[in-house]
């Protein structure tokens, strides 16, 4: 019984073997597949330009933030960080009231940035000045966000850095820096 099966073994494993040279035979057949593969490379090669060009594009945006060329963006970033600063006050005085019943409820801020129509837009600018303010203040516990009041107004408000969830806009200016 054990030579039989052997034998079947011996002969499946034969057939096994024939089958794949006569895959490898058939090469040909596969050379049109990487033909019509290749005939998408220009348009794969295209593609991979747009993104790069993306990428640069957002670098340099980012760049004009951490060496600021004109007056504006100084101006912003000031305007950013004295809103921090008043922020960082109104926590200090909340707790240092003796009272644990009266407290500031709202630490919503008005500044400048506010009224800025490039900084109140979803994934406008205001994600490369949020990201200038992190990397220029990396011990601070707060993070600044642009945020919507019913109104149509807008205000600065501050979340803390571990609450503080970066919008898809952000993660990918994150990735390319």
């Amino acid at each position: 019984m054990p030579d039989k099966q052997s034998k079947s073994i011996g002969k499946v494993l034969a057939e096994f073997s024939k089958k794949i040279s006569r895959v490898k035979d058939n090469a040909p057949e596969q050379l049109d597949e990487v033909k019509v593969k290749s005939s998408l490379k220009p348009l794969q090669d295209q593609i991979n330009e747009r993104e790069n060009e993306k990428a640069e594009l957002l670098r340099r945006q980012f760049l004009e933030y951490v060496t600021p060329r004109t007056a504006d963006i100084e101006q912003d970033e000031d305007n950013l960080i004295t809103a921090y600063k008043l922020f960082c006050a109104l926590l200090e005085a909340n707790d240092n009231i003796g009272d644990n019943q009266t407290r500031l409820k709202d630490f919503s801020i008005t500044s400048p940035l506010c009224k800025k129509s490039e900084y109140t837009t979803r994934d406008g600018r205001f994600s490369f000045l949020l990201l200038w303010f992190i990397s220029t203040n990396p011990d601070s516990e707060y993070i600044p966000q642009m945020t919507a009041l019913p109104a149509g107004d807008f205000v600065l408000t501050f979340v803390e850095k571990e609450m503080w969830e970066p919008t898809f806009f952000e993660k990918e200016i994150l990735q390319l820096v």
